[in-house]
Protein backbone atom coordinates (compact mmCIF):
# COMPACT_ATOMS: atom_id res chain seq x y z
CA UNK A 1 0.00 0.00 0.00
CA UNK A 2 1.10 3.65 -0.70
CA UNK A 3 1.55 5.78 2.21
CA UNK A 4 -1.34 7.40 2.09
CA UNK A 5 -3.80 4.26 1.71
CA UNK A 6 -1.12 3.32 4.94
CA UNK A 7 -1.86 6.33 6.71
CA UNK A 8 -6.52 6.41 5.57
CA UNK A 9 -6.09 2.30 6.84
CA UNK A 10 -4.42 2.98 10.16
CA UNK A 11 -7.04 6.02 10.86
CA UNK A 12 -9.99 3.40 10.19
CA UNK A 13 -8.76 0.99 12.16
CA UNK A 14 -8.13 2.86 15.49
CA UNK A 15 -11.52 3.88 15.28
CA UNK A 16 -12.91 -0.15 15.02
CA UNK A 17 -13.62 -2.17 17.56
CA UNK A 18 -11.18 -5.50 16.38
CA UNK A 19 -8.97 -2.47 14.74
CA UNK A 20 -6.19 -3.63 17.20
CA UNK A 21 -6.42 -7.61 16.12
CA UNK A 22 -6.64 -6.90 12.28
CA UNK A 23 -3.27 -4.08 12.47
CA UNK A 24 -1.71 -6.69 14.51
CA UNK A 25 -2.64 -9.34 11.87
CA UNK A 26 -1.12 -7.73 8.60
CA UNK A 27 2.07 -6.95 10.78
CA UNK A 28 2.92 -10.43 11.28
CA UNK A 29 2.59 -10.75 7.12
CA UNK A 30 1.88 -14.16 7.85
CA UNK A 31 -0.82 -13.98 4.94
CA UNK A 32 0.70 -11.58 2.91
CA UNK A 33 1.62 -14.11 0.44
CA UNK A 34 -1.84 -15.64 -0.43
CA UNK A 35 -3.90 -14.08 -3.50
CA UNK A 36 -5.82 -10.75 -3.55
CA UNK A 37 -4.58 -9.96 0.37
CA UNK A 38 -4.30 -6.20 -1.46
CA UNK A 39 -8.16 -6.56 -1.43
CA UNK A 40 -8.30 -7.20 1.67
CA UNK A 41 -5.86 -4.22 2.95
CA UNK A 42 -8.17 -2.40 1.16
CA UNK A 43 -11.15 -3.05 2.99
CA UNK A 44 -9.46 -1.50 5.94
CA UNK A 45 -9.39 1.85 3.92
CA UNK A 46 -13.36 1.89 4.02
CA UNK A 47 -14.86 2.67 7.39
CA UNK A 48 -18.45 3.33 8.39
CA UNK A 49 -21.01 5.51 5.88
CA UNK A 50 -23.35 7.83 7.70
CA UNK A 51 -25.78 5.85 7.30
CA UNK A 52 -27.34 3.85 10.08
CA UNK A 53 -26.14 0.55 10.71
CA UNK A 54 -23.35 0.70 8.21
CA UNK A 55 -20.05 -0.45 9.72
CA UNK A 56 -18.14 -0.56 6.37
CA UNK A 57 -15.73 -3.25 5.31
CA UNK A 58 -13.58 -3.33 8.60
CA UNK A 59 -15.82 -6.67 10.21
CA UNK A 60 -15.89 -8.69 6.81
CA UNK A 61 -11.31 -7.69 6.99
CA UNK A 62 -11.58 -9.14 10.12
CA UNK A 63 -13.26 -12.16 9.33
CA UNK A 64 -11.27 -13.07 6.58
CA UNK A 65 -7.80 -12.18 7.86
CA UNK A 66 -9.10 -14.35 11.26
CA UNK A 67 -10.31 -17.71 9.20
CA UNK A 68 -7.36 -17.35 6.88
CA UNK A 69 -5.01 -17.36 9.88
CA UNK A 70 -7.02 -20.30 11.49
CA UNK A 71 -7.09 -22.58 7.94
CA UNK A 72 -3.09 -21.74 8.05
CA UNK A 73 -2.84 -22.87 11.56
CA UNK A 74 -4.46 -26.07 10.42
CA UNK A 75 -1.95 -26.99 8.03
CA UNK A 76 -3.48 -25.03 4.79
CA UNK A 77 -0.64 -23.56 2.79
CA UNK A 78 -2.62 -22.95 -0.63
CA UNK A 79 -5.48 -19.95 0.23
CA UNK A 80 -6.74 -17.45 -1.61
CA UNK A 81 -8.84 -14.27 -0.77
CA UNK A 82 -12.14 -12.97 -2.97
CA UNK A 83 -11.96 -15.48 -5.31
CA UNK A 84 -14.43 -14.67 -7.82
CA UNK A 85 -16.34 -15.80 -11.12
CA UNK A 86 -17.88 -13.51 -12.95
CA UNK A 87 -19.16 -16.12 -15.15
CA UNK A 88 -20.63 -18.54 -12.72
CA UNK A 89 -21.34 -15.53 -9.77
CA UNK A 90 -19.37 -17.72 -7.25
CA UNK A 91 -17.63 -15.24 -4.69
CA UNK A 92 -16.05 -16.53 -2.18
CA UNK A 93 -14.63 -14.41 0.54
CA UNK A 94 -11.62 -17.21 1.43
CA UNK A 95 -10.90 -20.53 0.46
CA UNK A 96 -8.18 -23.39 0.34
CA UNK A 97 -7.16 -24.11 -2.99
CA UNK A 98 -6.07 -27.02 -5.45
CA UNK A 99 -2.95 -26.50 -6.80
CA UNK A 100 -4.61 -26.07 -10.19
CA UNK A 101 -5.81 -22.70 -8.01
CA UNK A 102 -9.76 -24.42 -7.78
CA UNK A 103 -11.96 -23.91 -4.95
CA UNK A 104 -11.23 -26.84 -2.80
CA UNK A 105 -13.20 -25.44 0.86
CA UNK A 106 -14.79 -21.98 -0.15
CA UNK A 107 -15.75 -19.87 2.47
CA UNK A 108 -18.49 -16.97 2.02
CA UNK A 109 -18.43 -14.89 5.66
CA UNK A 110 -20.97 -12.73 6.88
CA UNK A 111 -20.97 -10.82 10.53
CA UNK A 112 -24.27 -10.41 11.52
CA UNK A 113 -25.51 -8.14 14.43
CA UNK A 114 -28.49 -10.54 16.25
CA UNK A 115 -30.80 -13.22 14.95
CA UNK A 116 -33.53 -11.16 12.98
CA UNK A 117 -30.68 -10.05 10.90
CA UNK A 118 -29.74 -14.30 9.72
CA UNK A 119 -32.39 -14.43 7.24
CA UNK A 120 -31.23 -12.20 4.98
CA UNK A 121 -27.03 -13.28 5.82
CA UNK A 122 -28.26 -16.57 5.12
CA UNK A 123 -30.06 -15.96 1.94
CA UNK A 124 -26.98 -13.48 0.19
CA UNK A 125 -24.60 -16.58 1.05
CA UNK A 126 -26.19 -19.12 -0.49
CA UNK A 127 -26.67 -16.65 -3.62
CA UNK A 128 -22.92 -15.84 -3.43
CA UNK A 129 -22.26 -19.80 -2.98
CA UNK A 130 -25.13 -21.76 -5.21
CA UNK A 131 -23.40 -20.33 -8.89
CA UNK A 132 -19.99 -22.12 -8.87
CA UNK A 133 -17.58 -24.69 -7.69
CA UNK A 134 -15.72 -25.41 -4.79
CA UNK A 135 -15.56 -29.40 -3.41
CA UNK A 136 -17.21 -28.04 -0.09
CA UNK A 137 -19.13 -24.02 0.07
CA UNK A 138 -19.21 -23.15 3.95
CA UNK A 139 -21.06 -20.35 5.52
CA UNK A 140 -19.92 -18.83 8.47
CA UNK A 141 -22.29 -16.68 10.00
CA UNK A 142 -20.93 -14.87 13.18
CA UNK A 143 -23.71 -13.85 15.16
CA UNK A 144 -23.18 -11.08 17.64
CA UNK A 145 -26.39 -12.72 20.19
CA UNK A 146 -26.84 -15.53 22.82
CA UNK A 147 -27.48 -18.96 21.04
CA UNK A 148 -30.61 -19.52 23.17
CA UNK A 149 -32.37 -16.60 21.03
CA UNK A 150 -31.74 -18.85 17.85
CA UNK A 151 -35.66 -19.96 16.98
CA UNK A 152 -37.39 -22.83 15.48
CA UNK A 153 -38.36 -20.57 12.27
CA UNK A 154 -34.84 -19.10 11.79
CA UNK A 155 -33.53 -22.82 12.13
CA UNK A 156 -36.10 -24.00 8.90
CA UNK A 157 -34.67 -20.68 6.86
CA UNK A 158 -30.81 -21.49 7.27
CA UNK A 159 -31.57 -25.06 6.39
CA UNK A 160 -33.35 -24.34 3.59
CA UNK A 161 -30.77 -21.74 2.41
CA UNK A 162 -27.76 -24.88 3.22
CA UNK A 163 -30.38 -26.95 0.93
CA UNK A 164 -30.46 -24.74 -1.97
CA UNK A 165 -26.88 -23.70 -2.26
CA UNK A 166 -25.22 -27.24 -1.51
CA UNK A 167 -23.00 -25.68 1.36
CA UNK A 168 -23.13 -26.34 4.73
CA UNK A 169 -24.08 -23.40 7.26
CA UNK A 170 -21.71 -22.67 10.40
CA UNK A 171 -23.57 -20.15 12.68
CA UNK A 172 -21.38 -18.90 15.67
CA UNK A 173 -22.82 -17.19 18.55
CA UNK A 174 -21.55 -15.61 21.43
CA UNK A 175 -21.61 -18.36 23.41
CA UNK A 176 -22.07 -21.78 20.92
CA UNK A 177 -22.42 -22.54 17.74
CA UNK A 178 -24.39 -24.55 15.54
CA UNK A 179 -23.98 -26.42 12.15
CA UNK A 180 -26.39 -26.78 9.21
CA UNK A 181 -26.78 -29.99 8.45
CA UNK A 182 -25.14 -31.65 11.37
CA UNK A 183 -23.06 -33.58 9.70
CA UNK A 184 -21.92 -30.86 7.25
CA UNK A 185 -18.54 -30.25 7.21
CA UNK A 186 -16.61 -26.96 8.08
CA UNK A 187 -12.97 -27.49 7.37
CA UNK A 188 -10.73 -30.07 5.25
Amino acid sequence: MDPTDQERALKVLRKQPRGAEIADMISRGHLSHVPDYREILNMCKQGPKPKVGDRGMVPAAYMALSHATELQSRGFKDLAFELKDDLTGLDLDVATVHTDGTAHYGYQLKDVDNIDGIKTAARKAAKQLHSGYATQKVALLDVHQSIADFNAKMLKEVEFQARISGSTFHLRFKDGSITVPPNGSVFP
